[in-house]
């Protein structure tokens, strides 16, 4: 029984995240009727931590380069948690669905749903984790996945990117910026 109860232990700690803040910027939590902007971080500037409107981490166990030394490239996860009150998915759609059918005056269809879901995603995304490749030779970057979740830590959506040739440049004064010179040191 006490080696079953180390092994849950040990794996618990084995896939525990270190998450670390290394920035902060004003990104706001709602985006209207489109999804977020993948490159979001390559706009914000930073902020102090004091009263910013989000807050910037990296997943310092999730770090992975490709040479023991400078350059080469770094794959790292990325999460940006937004301060303040959020509803729940649920909460939201509910009150999105209220908005909608009031202002069409008529029930909503499988397709209005559709169109609204962004509205949704918008209005309780909490947290945004973003697994990035970065070129610290080229001071390039690569977005390979993007998750959303809520308040209650429900995934609203996941994107994952295959096209190998969306490589943008780091855009210097950004979030982007200080993350990449955090790994590529």
């Amino acid at each position: 029984m006490i080696v079953f109860a180390l092994a849950a232990v040990s794996a618990t700690q084995a896939l525990a995240e270190d998450w670390v803040v290394y920035s902060a910027s004003d990104a706001k939590g709602e985006r209207g009727r489109a999804l977020r902007d993948w490159y979001e971080l390559n706009k914000l500037e930073p902020l102090p931590k004091d009263g910013a409107a989000a807050l910037h981490y990296y997943d310092r166990d999730s770090v992975a380069s490709n040479s023991p030394f400078p350059g080469g490239t770094v794959k790292v996860w990325e999460k940006m948690v937004y301060q303040g009150e959020k509803k729940t998915y649920e909460e939201a759609r509910e009150d999105v669905e209220k908005e909608e059918r009031a202002r069409l005056k008529r029930k909503l269809d499988v397709f209005d749903m559709a169109r609204l879901f962004p509205v949704v995603v918008n209005r309780t995304v909490k947290e945004v984790t973003t697994f990035y490749e970065i070129n610290c030779d080229t001071g390039e970057f690569f977005i390979l996945e993007v998750n959303t979740y809520d308040k209650t830590g429900f995934r609203m959506t996941r994107e994952v990117v295959s096209d190998k040739y969306l490589w943008s440049a780091v855009q210097p004064g950004t979030i982007m910026e200080i993350l990449s010179r955090k790994l590529c040191e």
